[in-house]
């Protein structure tokens, strides 16, 4: 749900830390290892084949072995990555009929086991995205494609079926929830097993740095790739530690046993401002934390008790007393940057109307004071992240004010691996009521994928089992051109019939809250779900 055209969105400081200590080798704090990074998640990942999952965790350990075609730098351009340029309509990379997309590699570049990269490493990455034998997560736009030609060792061009304006964002690109690097055709001509092979356990890529090691449960040790295309990366080594709680992070970032976390938590923002040596920033990220609505129980395929969910969120609440309004009110199912986006009455908490609308619709309240109808009880469970402080403190927040509105909820919470296994946890199983969590919104706004009627999961990512034949035809009608223009109203009455049906509800728009040792150097995240684009620049 991104458009490709940015304004350059610039980073806010929040704090950093005074009192320095003795400086050592090379101006460093004392507790740094120079060159080797250290970096904390709250999950190592359930798979290092990077097609067979969705953590996002997969993603940055994927972005920083692999490549991919194209990529988005820290002001929201898109660049090249390992394809030269950006195919578009204006260099001919695009054709007219918007069916023809023409990609140029760069030359020279090697796989990590000395292999050379070519045009053929695109094709058979592709076949194995769309190889049925294979448990790949996210199929949207590599199933577009009608045919690929390589008319020389450096070329791709793809033929869609029809018109597709993401392609360029969804096509071996890391802007959103399923992104994928190129694989190396060798290693998948000797898999005995792509769902569990040599990839799954000693990933071979053409990235920064090369796999070394994987303890599970505890890290993964990667190692500079001296051969890198873009240039010697300036780091010797990284390890990502796996810590399965947001308060021992902090910990051990105080301790000076870390260097960076992955996605620092805001309810913790006081603990990190006060670590001596530490830095607190926040950047630009296109994702929104919401609740997710499971439409296919009977009780939430009730467009009303939805609204009322929506009118009892303590939306204020969790804004300050969670994210400590350092994250914005969502004002629409799109990012303020994308083709439609249009800023629509901010949500707000109305208890008294969501009485009135549980009234009418016939839930009566008990003498517990939950209501009732036809002998079905308003309860439910809500589903969110165990260890995440935010969403557990936002569930609490919940639980008190959906009572006020005669609702019982109660809280279940998963490890994050386990909440978004494929296909049966909790969230893919489609065994939750409501959840809470966050998502990278896609670069272009087609959300077809996530909301038709047709792609109820494992056919789409329609993970809320919600269908409505009207938004089908707008969000169809919206592929049909690839003028601005002409999405742009279609993509407003969409996002708008969203916001009325309520089968998620946004809660706020987030900032990627970086909390970073004061010794590194270069890191600068884009706002996709692959953060690390430039990661050979980094430095400690």
């Amino acid at each position: 749900m991104r458009c490709v055209a940015f304004v350059a969105l610039t980073l806010a400081c929040l704090a950093g830390c005074a009192r320095p200590a003795q400086p050592g080798e090379g101006g460093r704090h004392p507790w740094t290892i120079p060159h080797v990074l250290r970096i904390a998640d709250i999950s190592d990942p359930d798979h290092l084949n990077p097609y067979l999952s969705e953590m996002d965790i997969s993603y940055d350990v994927s972005s920083l072995i692999y490549s991919y075609l194209v990529v988005a730098d820290d002001g929201g351009n898109l660049i090249g990555d390992l394809a030269t340029g950006v195919p578009s309509l204006r260099n001919g990379g695009i054709s007219a009929d918007g069916r023809t997309y023409v990609y140029h590699l760069r030359r020279g570049v090697k796989w990590q086991d000395g292999q050379p990269f070519t045009a053929r490493d695109v094709v058979e990455s592709w076949k194995a995205v769309m190889d049925p034998r294979n448990n790949t997560f996210e199929h949207e736009g590599y199933d577009r494609v009608a045919a690929i030609a390589t008319p020389d060792p450096y070329t791709v061009v793809v033929r869609l079926r029809e018109r597709y304006p993401p392609f360029v964002s969804r096509f071996f690109a890391p802007l959103q929830e399923g992104g994928k690097p190129i694989l190396p055709a060798h290693v998948l001509a000797r898999e005995q097993s792509f769902n569990a092979g040599e990839l799954s356990s000693r990933p071979i890529g053409t990235g920064p740095f090369r796999f070394v090691s994987w303890d599970r449960g505890d890290r993964i040790v990667l190692e500079r790739n001296d051969a890198y295309f873009r240039g010697r990366p300036k780091l010797a080594r990284i390890e990502l530690r796996f810590i399965p709680d947001d308060q021992t992070i902090a910990t051990e970032m105080a301790a000076h046993r870390i260097d960076l976390t992955v996605v620092g938590q805001t309810s913790l923002l006081q603990t990190y401002r006060s670590i001596e040596g530490v830095t607190v920033e926040t950047f630009p990220w296109n994702s929104q934390a919401a609740l997710m609505i499971n439409c296919s129980k009977p009780i939430l395929g009730d467009v009303t008790v939805r609204r009322a969910l929506a009118l009892s969120v303590p939306y204020g609440d969790i804004l300050s007393k969670v994210t400590y309004g350092i994250y914005e009110p969502a004002r629409n199912s799109l990012p303020a940057t994308a083709i439609g986006y249009v800023a629509l009455p901010a949500r707000r908490l109305d208890i008294a109307a969501a009485n009135r609308l549980l009234d009418a619709d016939g839930w009566h309240r008990g003498p517990d004071g939950i209501r009732t109808r036809g002998g079905s009880r308003l309860a439910l469970t809500l589903t969110t992240i165990a260890g995440a402080t935010n969403f557990e403190r936002a569930g609490v927040l919940l639980q008190a004010s959906l009572r006020a509105a005669g609702i019982d909820l109660a809280i279940k919470t998963y490890p994050y691996r386990t909440i978004f296994a494929v296909p049966n946890g909790p969230v893919y199983g489609g065994g939750y009521d409501i959840a809470l969590y966050s998502n990278t919104v896609n670069w272009d706004p087609d959300i077809y994928n996530f909301t038709a009627c047709d792609r109820w999961y494992p056919a789409g990512q329609n993970l809320f089992r919600f269908c409505d034949p009207q938004l089908d035809r707008l969000e169809r009608a919206g592929l049909q051109s690839d003028d601005p223009n002409v999405r742009a109203p279609v993509y407003r009455a969409a996002s708008r019939l969203i916001w009325s049906d309520t089968y998620y509800v946004p809660i706020y728009v987030a900032r990627r809250l970086v909390v970073r040792s004061g010794d590194l150097r270069q890191y600068r995240p884009n706002m996709t779900s692959t953060p690390w684009w430039n990661a050979w620049q980094w430095d400690i």
